[in-house]
């Protein structure tokens, strides 16, 4: 079965926290019990997923075609976070080898280019 894929995400005030948006409430469902540290909020929407503000965490952004981009103070920082969220991010690295890009972590939905 393939990993459930990510509409969006954003950071909520209170709790402070990262959020990601699936789908459904059954992707959800299955990300969050993969994902022990995830939680769903039953008063809140089913399809969110709530999970630990990650260390090295700067700031949260939109990037392009609406994706929203992670900053992190490392590129270790931007790797631990993707693989506590089981490789569904993005990380890019730079074309030109300069550094920098490896610091970000882009979530949302997978575009298919023709």
């Amino acid at each position: 079965m393939s990993p459930p894929s990510i509409l969006s995400a954003f950071l909520s005030v209170t709790p402070l926290e990262p959020v990601l948006v699936f789908p459904s409430s059954e992707d959800a469902a299955l990300f969050q019990s993969r994902c022990k540290q995830g939680r769903i909020i039953s008063s809140e929407r089913p399809n969110w997923v709530y999970l630990p503000l990650p260390p090295g965490l700067l700031r949260v952004r939109t990037a392009r075609e609406g994706d929203v981009a992670f900053d992190f103070e490392s590129e270790r920082a931007a790797g631990d976070f993707d693989r506590s969220i089981k490789g569904l991010g993005r990380v890019y690295e730079n074309p030109r080898g300069e550094r920098g890009w490896e610091k970000c972590v882009y979530l949302g939905r997978v575009r298919e280019f023709k």
